[in-house]
């Protein structure tokens, strides 16, 4: 299990209706000010801060200069949210691993967290995704976990309720590439834990993604 700490600030802007951050292998903390991340952190030996250079009292430079020089917690991946322009250059020279500007792309971000938890290790065999619902009347984001992926689809688990027929729209990191695909779901049923696990099939596949997607599975290597 994954633990994020997360600015509640920056939690709040990116909600929609879904919780991008609290399904899918991950334990979400939030936090109000600095102080109460460092306070987390020392507590929980979370996996992940997402913070803005903003945040009270302490303020995010500082937040990250006190993470880095400390011997126990510097391991830590700093995700810094800033303003663009010069603020921005000001963000890098904390320490923070990545650095996001404003306004927040919530897909960017969540591409930055899958790459930092899931990549950068290369131990989980579960892969988080983002995935994109085109409806009729909406456009929905929401997190879903994958696993079994082959040349033709792969299994995705959510609490989110999809219908057989659905077309999907789910962006991943495969051998520490971003990919996004098109995909219909063939197959949907509800798991014990109250989730929902579907079987979809991958639509026009572009040629440059099924060999990218064909040489990770023939090398037995993680996502």
């Amino acid at each position: 299990m994954k633990k994020v700490i997360i600015a509640e600030q920056i939690l709040n802007a990116i909600e929609q209706g879904d919780t991008l951050f609290g399904r899918g292998g991950m334990k979400l903390y939030t936090a109000r000010s600095s102080e109460e991340i460092l306070g987390l952190l020392g507590s929980h030996k979370a996996d992940l801060i997402i913070t803005d250079i903003s945040l009270p009292i302490m303020g995010g430079a500082r937040l990250c200069s006190s993470i880095r020089g400390d011997a126990g917690l510097k391991d830590v991946s700093v995700i810094m949210i800033c303003d663009d322009g010069t603020a921005l250059n000001e963000c890098i020279k904390t320490g923070a691993n990545e650095v996001l500007p404003k306004p927040l792309d919530t897909m960017a971000l969540f591409s930055t967290v899958s790459h930092l938890l899931m990549v950068h290790e290369r131990l989980a065999v579960r892969v988080p995704l983002c995935i994109t619902v085109e409806g009729r009347n909406a456009k929905a984001t929401f997190v879903g976990m994958s696993s079994d992926i082959s040349v033709s689809g792969m299994l995705i688990e959510s609490g989110r309720i999809l219908q057989q027929g659905e077309r999907l729209q789910c962006s991943f990191t495969v051998s520490s590439r971003a990919v996004t695909v098109d995909v219909l779901v063939v197959r949907a049923e509800q798991c014990p834990s109250g989730t929902f696990q579907y079987g979809v099939k991958f639509v026009n596949l572009d040629a440059k993604t099924f060999v990218l997607i064909e040489h990770f599975i023939k090398s037995g290597a993680e996502m």
